[in-house]
């Protein structure tokens, strides 16, 4: 599978997506909020991803500490 790169404006669209959810990045998979949240991004940026390259996307996200601190 090749890995998808993501434009800074992406990137960023992920990142308040996430933001608004409830969960904990960890929390997320195989939750209807991760399907809302994967909809939302494909539609915003435009991009033809699937579910586990939006998950890793998000997971690069949070390895780069971009992604905020959420209390489990």
């Amino acid at each position: 599978m090749a890995r998808v790169r993501l434009k800074d404006a992406d990137k960023q669209t992920l990142v308040d997506l996430y933001k608004a959810s409830r969960r904990t990045v960890d929390d997320l998979p195989y939750t209807d909020e991760f399907e809302v949240l994967c909809t939302a991004f494909i539609a915003r940026s435009g991009l033809t991803m699937t579910r586990h390259s939006v998950w890793r996307a998000l997971a690069s996200q949070r390895k780069a500490r971009r992604l905020i601190r959420k209390q489990r």
